[in-house]
């Protein structure tokens, strides 16, 4: 203990602490600072492209953002209410069927009738009719 007190320091090693004589331990520490510093870096750069396209709104765009959740807001329940009426007119077929025939075969093939076109149910969809 001593020796390391009575040791003359040289200019570098003024600023370390006297005790912090291993270089090997320096160097882990700086290499940690470094990794650190390089994990910050990329953890800066992947939150600006994370909101890289994001807006704050402010108080002259809320009127339209508005208008844009209720237009929203109206094709999601028109799009509900069109699965509703489909499912409505499925199990109309499936029961009439049931009641008709009583037979497995017939029920199935009821419901592959009553299944609706894609382009049936997107013009029930514009439509809008509930």
């Amino acid at each position: 203990m001593t020796n390391i007190l009575a040791s003359h320091l040289r200019g570098a090693d003024r600023k370390n602490p006297i005790l912090a004589r291993s270089k090997g331990t320096e160097r882990k520490i700086e290499d940690e600072k470094l990794e650190r510093k390089a994990r910050k870096v990329l953890a800066a750069e992947k939150k600006a492209l994370k909101e890289k396209g994001r807006v704050i709104p402010d108080y002259t765009t809320f009127e339209y953002e508005k208008r844009l959740r209720k237009v929203a807001t109206r094709g999601v329940v028109r799009l509900f209410n069109a699965i509703r009426i489909q499912q409505r007119t499925t199990e109309v077929a499936v029961s009439e069927a049931a009641e008709q025939h009583k037979t497995r075969l017939a029920l199935e093939k009821a419901k592959n009738v009553s299944t609706m076109s894609k382009s049936n149910f997107l013009d029930l969809l514009k439509s809008g009719h509930s």
